[in-house]
């Protein structure tokens, strides 16, 4: 893996995904994976893989330790990763950041016909072909929940396949 997207193809490419990343990606379905490595090859921030496909044991130890809301997810079956953004070698956790891996994802999404959801704003099916602002639609989602009398289960580092 790796020669998706290199330097000698795409010279003008900032970032590229680290032997690590391109393994979980190896795992997960390979529509997804194409569209993380699109959106890495579009983005001028560094964008890595933080997590692929889960074993079930591991997606139970996730939710019991509070990680993840639900003791069953898409990153089970390979639909789903988990991005995260370096900084200097730094990972970071501001959200501006994730608006960014968000919009980039949207993009390659939208150049690899591949509807994508993001766990930034689960009231949408699909980020793909949205219009709006992500910062926007970030915070309907959060004002959504908040109106219900729900506390918004933010993930904006998640991205996975969906059928929308």
């Amino acid at each position: 893996m790796g020669t998706y997207y290199n330097k000698e193809t795409h010279p003008d490419q900032i970032y590229f995904l680290n032997d690590k990343s391109e393994k979980m990606l190896s795992e997960v379905q390979p529509e997804l994976a194409e569209v993380v490595r699109r959106a890495v090859a579009i983005s001028d921030i560094d964008i890595q893989v933080l997590h692929g496909k889960r074993t079930r044991q591991q997606q139970v130890e996730f939710f019991k330790k509070g990680v993840s809301p639900k003791a069953t997810s898409t990153h089970m079956y390979g639909h789903a990763v988990d991005l995260g953004i370096f900084i200097e070698d730094r990972l970071c956790f501001e959200l501006e950041l994730y608006d960014e891996l968000a919009l980039n994802m949207k993009y390659a999404s939208e150049d690899l016909y591949t509807p994508i959801r993001w766990g930034g704003a689960w009231c949408l099916d699909t980020i793909t072909g949205y219009q709006g602002l992500i910062s926007d639609l970030q915070n309907y989602y959060i004002d959504m929940c908040r109106e219900q009398g729900q506390r918004p289960q933010l993930d904006v580092q998640h991205f996975e396949l969906t059928v929308a």
